[in-house]
């Protein structure tokens, strides 16, 4: 059965249920796999792009009477700060798109829906298209690419944060590294984000395609959950591998790290929602290859107030920046030496009075061959070079397996 809703050129929308979603490359993916929820976007009918994520999240119109559970239907990711480098050469810094056609499932059903003045004729096309196997290029051998005295730029990056805290100009500051992997053959985007989707059913699971390559992960944190006025974000710092993981709400530094996140969501909640509540202990949020403490925080929006402002007043969250965030942020951009890009940013879905956005984490950028996986450590009075180092080392595992690749 289909429905055709009528307006503006690029508003007008068709929908479908179908038997199953086309199985070719998509330009943007997203999935949920615990919750039963998964996106593919194909081509733009309209894209927002611009300097502030407040100014193009407001910018983004909706169809008219779009099918009650669609994710979205724009899509899109911001980088976490405010450009990119020649590393992300190909990609916007901030993009939102209205996709030619959007795939999706939820609760085990599968639906099309297709924008723009040749809607009806791209839904049949694609409808025709569905039996139309994609064939994956064979897995190819992947190893890592260890570089020369990268141990030691880590080592001296970490005291040179600690110095900072101890002099109190910092409280906590959040420190990446890149990962390089390189592929006897072009690397299928398909084939890690599949593996990251069965592997970690409780993250969001995304792909957002530049000119070139993709960026892909599968992260366990949401910035901000949005239906109607409920309002939902995720604290997550303070990391141990799952052996240890009975140790970490009685760690000093962890529940340290952790508290200052909670404060920055609940402070800037406050300011653009009523009702801010949270559980006073952090819980244990437990993954396949770490586990974090973790605080639900739930609000709802003030009158006046949307999706733009929930965003915009918690991006970028101490738990990829640091504490105080201006002061973080400048150490960052001064010493850490890393084009994070879209690491870290923000990445997701907006939909009439509903949103999923999360912070851009356990993630790879993929051209061709190569692939850099980016992971980072909260440093906090305590840290120690070796420490943050194994923890990086424990996040990278995720996209190293997803990728197949060897030392």
């Amino acid at each position: 059965m289909a429905w055709v809703q009528t307006a503006r050129p690029q508003l007008v929308s068709v929908s479908a249920e179908v038997a199953c979603t086309p199985s070719r490359p998509p330009d943007g993916f997203w999935a949920h796999p615990e919750a039963g929820v998964r996106l593919s976007a194909y081509g733009a009918v309209a894209v927002r792009e611009g300097a502030s994520l407040h100014a193009v999240l407001s910018s983004l119109e909706m169809p008219p009477a779009l099918p009650r559970h669609l994710p979205g239907p724009w899509l899109g990711a911001a980088a976490f700060d405010d450009g990119l480098g020649p590393d992300w050469a190909g990609f916007s810094p901030l993009r939102f798109t209205l996709p030619a056609l959007l795939a999706w499932s939820e609760g085990g059903r599968h639906h099309l829906t297709a924008f723009g003045d040749r809607a009806q004729e791209r839904l049949d096309s694609a409808r025709a298209k569905l039996d139309v196997p994609h064939a994956p290029p064979p897995r190819a051998s992947v190893r890592i690419r260890r570089r020369r005295g990268e141990r030691e730029r880590w080592n001296a990056l970490v005291v040179r944060a600690l110095q900072a805290i101890s002099s109190r100009t910092l409280d906590k500051v959040v420190l990446a590294r890149a990962i390089d992997v390189e592929s006897d053959a072009p690397i299928d985007p398909q084939a890690p984000l599949h593996a990251l989707e069965a592997r970690y059913p409780s993250c969001r699971a995304f792909l957002v395609r530049g000119s070139g390559g993709v960026f892909l992960g599968a992260t366990p944190e949401i910035l901000c959950g949005i239906e109607g006025r409920r309002v939902e974000a995720d604290a997550l710092a303070g990391s141990a591998s799952p052996e240890h993981a009975a140790d970490l709400p009685a760690s000093g530094k962890d529940l340290r790290e952790h508290r200052w996140v909670v404060d920055h969501i609940t402070d800037a909640l406050r300011g653009v929602a009523d009702h801010v509540h949270w559980p006073r202990e952090p819980g244990i949020r437990a993954l396949a290859n770490v586990v974090h403490l973790h605080t639900p925080v739930v609000a709802r929006l003030a009158p006046g107030r949307g999706i733009a402002d929930v965003a915009a007043a918690l991006h970028p969250t101490p738990a990829v920046g640091g504490v105080p965030v201006g002061a973080a942020l400048r150490f960052l951009s001064e010493y850490e030496g890393l084009d994070r890009g879209l690491y870290a940013g923000v990445v997701g879905w907006v939909g009439e009075q509903r949103a999923e956005l999360a912070i851009a984490l356990r993630s790879a950028l993929v051209r061709g061959r190569h692939a850099r996986i980016f992971v980072g450590a909260g440093i906090v009075e305590g840290s120690s070079p070796d420490a943050e180092w194994e923890e990086t080392e424990l996040k990278a595992r995720a996209l190293l397996d997803a990728l197949g690749a060897r030392s």
